[in-house]
């Protein structure tokens, strides 16, 4: 196994950097540890070792003590941490972002260049499985890459034209020490249960069969970046409240497949969620001249309350100030003009209200929501500012139109 060569065909520079290797003290990413280990000299770079502890086990406490041994004895900096916060439900996927929040964060603290992980063929092929069952979505099928991100930090996974096998043999070769997680062994677990029975049948069907799923990674890699490339093309959505909205007309040549292929691949970029075809939680409304895609959620009107110039508020898991100073450094979401000294409150815009016109006529609020084009469903979320219980200024939408003697300019800023 010839580790130099990965980095030399992704272009992957080491020469002077640090690399941060995620070490659970298994056999995988032992083997990873000690390959790296011996090139640092040789490549000029310098190894840290990050471990997390989940404490699920009670025994975990000896994968520390092996890693801690092996770093000793090897001069290798070792990082590590425990789970100390467990949740009652979805403890696998909360682990996971547990571990991965502490590893970037080591990365990014000790200024390293790359996160290593041991994910190897067989750990590849798992996946595809795994996601084939649960869900079919080909995007979700290609997540293991050679070289990715993860919390802004490039990550790098060298093992996966290798198999679990060939990394047993080289800890063999080298006497390395590793601990075998004893959960690996049950059957409880999806993964597990292909692990033992499914992957062992499909191999005897095909010895070449990791690198056959190596190739259908990369290929629906390719894939999925030109199809990227394809949605930037299409036009870009814009943020609007807590939706996000693009022109009807720049998807208006595209198949009702292509539409929810374009928003799946938007949910992904924009919420780091995979959904199918019917979008998940997430709804496209057309209204207007606009699509508008938002999260399907009851949409409660916000009753007024008192706020406080100067004074930071909150509206809708948003936070706000209302200001008479001009505040070029924040982010403004508009102005209006009213009487010195006012009271103001601040929420939804009551349905039943009417707004007042600069020719001091009174008109229904969804005729400026229309004029502006803002879906019924996004009405709610859209900041009123009242004063005498009358709306004075509505976020996108409208601002007080009567001029007044004396009067003084205000300002709101997201904070």
């Amino acid at each position: 196994m010839k580790l130099i060569d990965f980095f030399k065909q992704n272009k992957i520079d080491l020469v002077n950097k640090k690399i941060v290797v995620a070490a659970s003290a298994g056999p995988d990413s032992m083997a990873l540890l000690d390959m790296l280990v011996k090139m640092q000299e040789k490549m000029h770079f310098k190894v840290l070792v990050a471990h997390f502890d989940h404490q699920l086990r009670n025994d975990s406490q000896q994968e520390t003590e092996v890693l801690q041994n092996y770093c000793e004895k090897n001069k290798v900096s070792l990082f590590w941490a425990k789970w100390d916060k467990h949740p009652t439900s979805g403890v696998e996927a909360a682990a996971r972002n547990a571990r991965y929040a502490f590893l970037t964060r080591i990365v990014k603290k000790e200024g390293a260049a790359y996160l290593l992980t041991a994910h190897h063929g067989d750990d590849l092929l798992e996946n595809i499985l795994l996601k084939f069952i649960r869900s079919g979505n080909p995007e979700e099928m290609n997540s293991l890459q050679a070289v990715g991100q993860m919390n802004g930090v490039a990550l790098v996974r060298p093992f996966l034209a290798y198999s679990k096998q060939q990394l047993l043999e080289y800890d063999q070769e080298y006497g390395i020490n590793y601990i075998v997680d004893s959960t690996n062994r049950a059957d409880e677990t999806m993964r597990n249960r292909l692990r033992h029975h499914v992957v062992p049948l499909l191999k005897k069907e095909n010895p070449a069969l990791l690198a056959n799923a190596l190739r259908f990674s990369r290929q629906m890699h390719e894939l999925t970046d030109f199809a990227n490339k394809r949605i930037v093309q299409i036009g870009k959505t814009t943020k609007f409240l807590t939706a996000y909205r693009i022109e009807s007309q720049q998807l208006a040549n595209l198949t009702e497949l292509e539409r929810k292929i374009f928003w799946q691949r938007i949910i992904w970029q924009k919420y780091q969620r995979r959904v199918n075809q019917n979008l998940g939680n997430f709804v496209v409304i057309e209204y207007q001249g606009y699509f508008y895609l938002l999260k399907k959620e009851k949409k409660v009107v916000v009753q007024p309350k008192k706020i406080l110039l100067d004074q930071p508020f909150m509206f809708k898991n948003r936070k706000f100030i209302l200001t008479t100073t001009k505040k070029p450094e924040m982010q403004s979401i508009g102005d209006f003009w009213f009487k010195k000294n006012s009271c103001f409150a601040a929420g939804s815009l009551i349905p039943e209200k009417k707004l007042l016109l600069k020719n001091g006529q009174l008109t229904k609020a969804k005729k400026k929501f229309a004029e502006n084009a803002i879906p019924l469903a996004l009405r709610p979320l859209c900041l009123t500012i009242y004063t005498d219980n009358e709306p004075v200024w509505v976020e996108k939408t409208y601002q007080n139109q009567n001029w007044l003697s004396n009067a003084k300019h205000y300002f709101l800023y997201e904070l």
